[in-house]
């Protein structure tokens, strides 16, 4: 991918997200920065402008680059490259990533500099979203928020592997307590994130 984000947006102290519109599968395709441990952890990296990575890492290192599905390599092997950090993914999604060798395998229940990885079934393939202490939950393709007047979607069916599954599976995100729900594709939602997802899993099929 050539496109690259101008500038990130700061939801928080702690989260940043940027986002480009990508020809090849017509659509906006974001990701998340968190900061944790000391530092900045990215989860599925969009290009950035070397001004705004310069800003960003002003504030604190790169300490890690996670991946939600083996869809969104993206420049994850880039900014290995430049900043000798890990990729790191769940089980699932090492299995299903090609181009590359991802460094750590973070296991259910294992912390990331306080971010756990929560298995996705149903979505594209490996799925995962990631919770991290403070109220935020990164979401790769399970729902997406691509319409200010329709709000968030599930994953269209033709794009799951199990559309019904996958509404299953999202309903574990649930048990997390979290305020500010960052996606893949579409608008973070940073009010009442926990209760437009729950209302969501409430739409009829």
């Amino acid at each position: 991918m050539t496109s690259q984000a101008a500038e990130f947006q700061a939801l928080s102290d702690t989260v940043c997200h940027w986002s480009v519109y990508e020809p090849a599968v017509k659509c906006e395709i974001g990701c998340t920065a968190l900061k944790a441990g000391g530092g900045w952890v990215v989860i599925d990296p969009v290009p950035l402008s070397q001004a705004s990575w310069e800003e960003l890492l002003a504030d604190a290192p790169l300490r890690a680059i996670l991946l939600t599905n083996g869809n969104h390599v993206r420049d994850a092997a880039n900014l290995r490259k430049r900043h000798k950090v890990p990729i790191v993914t769940a089980p699932e999604t090492r299995r299903d990533i090609t181009e590359l060798r991802p460094d750590v395998t973070l296991l259910p229940g294992e912390l990331l500099y306080g971010i756990v990885s929560i298995s996705i079934p149903g979505a594209t393939p490996g799925e995962t979203a990631f919770f991290a202490k403070g109220g935020v939950i990164v979401l790769g393709d399970a729902v997406i928020n691509v319409s200010m007047e329709r709000g968030l979607e599930f994953l269209p069916d033709k794009y799951c592997d199990d559309a019904k599954q996958n509404r299953e599976s999202l309903r574990k995100l649930l048990e997390f307590d979290f305020h500010t729900l960052t996606l893949a594709h579409g608008a973070p939602v940073v009010d009442r994130a926990r209760a437009k997802l729950a209302s969501l899993l409430k739409s009829p099929l």
